[in-house]
């Protein structure tokens, strides 16, 4: 659809018509400072108008006479966990497909900083095909509108303590953008599915890179930084006892920080041990065999339940990696 199309067209329409249609499509993508700034026009409001329904007619490829059905999802940028983030977004992307065609799809993108995440760990992202790219998803070929919510945590002076406060009233938590997303029945069967079958959106990467090595990644418990058990983390005494057992392969360790890397590593593996977290999500998705170690039963059952391993006994998770590395030498 050209440009002399639209313009003539919405050229069409009156006053009325541009407020109608432009108020709409606002209320609909979020009418926040950031979307809004792209369609300035000098104070002009009717060119402001036009500005709004040129670009809904440019991204949806219609005119807003026709109505538009739209779902929108909520994700969190920088928090709960990674591998948390990762399923949420898959999940919305399978949502998204099988509620095409003829509707569109709107991602509240809430970049809130946490006072107690390292600066190193926060993500920043323009819109939702970026947190795509980061988890190396495939894009999907739905449009989708990012509504990209920022909000920075400040420092101010109150007697004399340095204290953290939000600038943004009424964000919305983790636990509500969760149950928010859980009110689409499609997103809800799909998250199910994800969980019971290790159903994962499809990952883009190189998939006839030669497996020859061995990737590992593991919370360890040093008793001077860590209180408690904790569901994922093993001992000094069991990192020492997988540290004998890993000189019978090729083993290297995913990266703390490099996604991307981990990635190709991953790509490289034809096994995974790990703490149960966001790289035994990566792995399955990626179809590289699992051995995942935590004393979350529901986790357990799961992965399981997948044909992957996993146990809250440390030496049965070594036992089946000594396993699953001797018949790679037949």
């Amino acid at each position: 659809m050209n440009d002399k199309l639209i313009d003539n067209t919405i050229q069409d329409y009156s006053l009325r018509e541009l407020q109608i249609y432009s108020s709409k499509i606002l209320s609909v993508c979020g009418a926040t400072n950031s979307f809004i700034k792209q369609f300035k026009a000098d104070n002009d409001s009717h060119q402001f108008y036009k500005n709004v329904i040129k670009w809904y007619v440019k991204t949806y490829q219609k005119f807003p006479e026709e109505e538009p059905s739209f779902f929108i999802f909520k994700f969190l940028v920088n928090e709960p966990g990674l591998g948390d983030r990762f399923v949420m977004t898959s999940n919305i992307l399978y949502t998204m497909k099988e509620l095409e065609p003829n509707n569109h799809f709107i991602v509240d993108m809430y970049c809130i900083t946490n006072k107690g995440t390292p600066s190193e760990q926060l993500l920043n992202f323009e819109d939702f095909y970026d947190v795509i790219d980061f988890f190396h998803f495939e894009r999907p070929s739905t449009p989708i509108i990012s509504n990209v919510i920022r909000d920075k945590w400040a420092v101010k002076e109150e007697k004399k303590d340095r204290r953290f406060f939000s600038k943004r009233k009424n964000t919305t938590g983790n636990v509500d953008c969760i149950n928010y997303n859980m009110k689409n029945k499609i997103y809800e069967y799909n998250n199910i599915h994800l969980f019971k079958l290790g159903k994962y959106w499809p990952i883009n990467y190189d998939k006839t890179i030669k497996k020859d090595i061995v990737t590992f990644m593991f919370y360890i418990k040093d008793d001077l930084k860590h209180a408690g058990d904790g569901e994922k983390w093993i001992t000094l005494e069991q990192e020492k006892a997988f540290k004998r057992c890993s000189k019978i392969s090729n083993f290297v360790r995913l990266k703390d920080l490099d996604y991307a890397k981990n990635v190709e590593l991953l790509s490289r593996s034809s096994i995974l041990i790990a703490s149960e977290g966001m790289w035994t999500h990566l792995s399955r998705a990626m179809g590289v065999y699992t051995i995942a170690y935590t004393k979350a039963p529901a986790f357990i059952e799961e992965i399981n339940y997948q044909g992957h391993f996993c146990s809250e006994n440390f030496e049965e998770c070594l036992t089946k990696l000594k396993e699953k590395c001797t018949n790679l030498t037949k």
